[in-house]
């Protein structure tokens, strides 16, 4: 029973967040409630090709408000919370590479059965495969350290990352093997 309100919140929400979303040129990308059913946090998520503005998070937020009092979806007190996604959402829409390309990202694929991380720039991507070039360790010293230094600030190595110490252009990955690729911050130097 306790996921059950759950679903039926989300699932009655979903047509009317997601027309609101396209309405303003932007995308729903989920819907998670989480609560009790006597005190349910609603959250949505809106994302697009174009950056998420405090504007259509407080529209978006308003008129789901009303639907939600006027078809009573939720018996009780509710929270609802609009927002854009946080920097460590998962890419996965063609719109959301595309909206990246050139940015620094940390990709984790599957290869022969083994997982591995790579980071780099996010420089392609198609239907089958995204492009990344990788960022490049040039001592032996930083491949023992955590965080290394790139031209892009700090990144932090994981345990089992893709390393290159020559120059490599572009490392292109099937994306049927691609579990998570996620922006990482860059900062200004």
């Amino acid at each position: 029973m306790e996921n059950t309100f759950k679903a039926a919140i989300a699932d009655s929400l979903e047509k009317p967040a997601s027309r609101l979303a396209n309405v303003r040129g932007l995308n729903l990308l989920r819907i998670n409630v989480r609560g009790s059913a006597s005190s349910p946090v609603i959250e949505v998520l809106l994302d697009g090709e174009r950056l998420v503005t405090i504007e259509d998070c407080t529209s978006v937020s308003q008129e789901l408000t009303a639907l939600i009092d006027t078809e009573k979806l939720v018996r009780g007190n509710y929270r609802l919370d609009v927002m854009s996604p946080g920097i460590d959402e998962p890419l996965v829409e063609d719109w959301q590479f595309q909206r990246n390309l050139g940015r620094l990202v940390e990709v984790h694929y599957q290869d022969a059965g083994e997982h591995h991380t790579l980071h780099g720039h996010l420089r392609a991507y198609t239907t089958q495969e995204i492009g990344i070039e990788p960022i490049h360790v040039r001592s032996a010293k930083a491949i023992q350290a955590r965080t290394v230094a790139t031209e892009d600030g700090l990144v932090e190595l994981q345990r089992d990352e893709q390393l290159y110490r020559d120059p490599v252009e572009l490392v292109k990955i099937e994306r049927k093997h691609v579990t998570k690729v996620v922006v990482q911050p860059e900062f200004a130097r």
